[in-house]
């Protein structure tokens, strides 16, 4: 019995090793500034008057919780206080709702005790 290889494959070339090519000088590019500190310290008396002005320029309304008698749920509440309207509620009012229509349909399903029951066989 002789055995051979049925096809020949062709020699590979060596392939050429790959070079990093050095970094090139931007000449457009900008000297780095040091930046500035993303958080200050005041510690005084002008600080304090300074950040009361600060709170007082957002004009933001005091924050409130409340409890929402239908849904049994403890909401925060932003209310503008020049018009009285709300600006934040968490959480939201379709929450809420969907939250007493939840409580009410499971209200629905669950037998109470001493219920009549209707019997068929």
């Amino acid at each position: 019995m002789d055995i051979r290889a049925v096809a020949t494959s062709p020699p590979v070339a060596a392939a050429t090793p790959v070079t990093a090519t050095p970094p090139r000088p931007d000449a457009r590019a900008e000297p780095q500034t040091p930046l500035a500190p993303a958080v200050s310290l005041s510690i005084g008396e002008a600080a304090e008057a300074r950040a009361g002005s600060e709170a007082a320029q957002q004009g933001a309304g005091r924050g409130a919780y409340t409890r929402d008698a239908e849904s049994q749920t403890l909401v925060y509440q932003v209310v503008d206080p020049a018009s009285g309207d709300i600006v934040i509620q968490i959480p939201d009012e379709v929450v809420l709702r969907a939250r007493v229509y939840a409580r009410e349909a499971s209200e629905a399903t669950v037998q109470k005790p001493g219920a009549a029951v209707e019997r068929r066989a």
